[in-house]
């Protein structure tokens, strides 16, 4: 798989990531921009960039065990 760059919502106090809950019934914690991210909100609370800040981290994969099974 590629690298994929991926957005979070950071509060600014804690340094905690923020989660959006999303309409499959799960939270959300990585947007595909920075504006997807602000306005993930319905009430627009992470639009004040003073208390949240947007991080951008590259995500890659390394494969670790491809159980791969020696068949006969």
């Amino acid at each position: 798989m590629k690298p994929r760059i991926i957005y979070r919502i950071i509060d600014r106090d804690t340094g905690e990531a923020q989660s959006v809950y999303s309409r499959a019934c799960r939270d959300e914690y990585d947007f595909s921009s920075p504006e997807e991210a602000r306005h993930s909100n319905c009430w627009g609370i992470y639009r004040d960039r003073v208390k949240y800040k947007i991080v951008k981290y590259c995500v890659s994969y390394e494969l670790i065990d491809d159980d791969d099974v020696d068949i006969k």
